[in-house]
């Protein structure tokens, strides 16, 4: 195993794990090991924290998803649930296409009808997936931003439920909600207050 170190704001290695416990290296040094996409606290690397002495620790969000690239998640979230609706329209067509007049109202009854589950669709998918083990709906995991509470921890299923009912705040609002974000440090949506959550990103992302 080999591990890269940034010393004097410049990336230096490879070096051997017997290199490291020579440096005296501290926890909120920046380490990559071999094969990660991205440095890390040492502090956040629990195997070579104990081969180092170092107390390991989780490292506090440091860096946060802009409001534009959330917008962009929100829309690929759209652009899936859409594909689902358009399933579900095409095994209506074949289902209910008998010919009729009749037939073709009802196929067009319950196209319309759908169009109004999409939103349903995505709160849904929304929920269970932020408040799964990955931390991210799937147009979140695409730009590879996550949802976690103010330490960096999974936010769970009851807070995920509470986070996107939120989001209802910044509808009625006409987007006031979310333009707080512009103005927060933390880029924290109004929802993101109520529920106490963040959407961080990746060092280099």
């Amino acid at each position: 195993m080999y591990y890269y170190i940034v010393k004097g704001g410049k990336p230096e290695g490879p070096f051997q794990l017997e290199d490291l416990k020579s440096m005296g290296l501290s926890g909120t040094d920046f380490v990559k090991p071999e094969g990660y996409d991205d440095y890390k606290e040492l502090r956040e690397l629990p195997d070579l924290c104990q081969e180092l002495g170092v107390r390991h620790e989780r490292a506090a969000p440091q860096y946060y998803a802009t409001l534009d690239v959330r917008l962009l998640a929100a829309a690929i979230d759209y652009f899936f649930a859409f594909i689902i609706y358009c399933l579900a329209a095409l095994a209506v067509l074949i289902k209910v296409d008998d010919g009729s007049a009749q037939g073709k109202e009802e196929q067009w009854m319950m196209l319309v009808f759908g169009l109004g589950l999409i939103p349903i669709v995505k709160f849904l998918v929304n929920v269970i997936a932020e408040g799964s083990r990955l931390n991210a709906s799937p147009g979140k995991l695409l730009l590879q931003i996550r949802v976690t509470d103010m330490q960096g921890n999974p936010i769970g299923l009851g807070r995920s439920f509470l986070r996107n009912v939120a989001k209802i705040t910044c509808v009625i609002t006409f987007g006031i909600g979310y333009l707080t974000g512009f103005f927060d440090r933390k880029q924290q949506c109004f929802h993101d207050k109520i529920a106490k959550t963040l959407v961080i990103k990746g060092r280099l992302i």
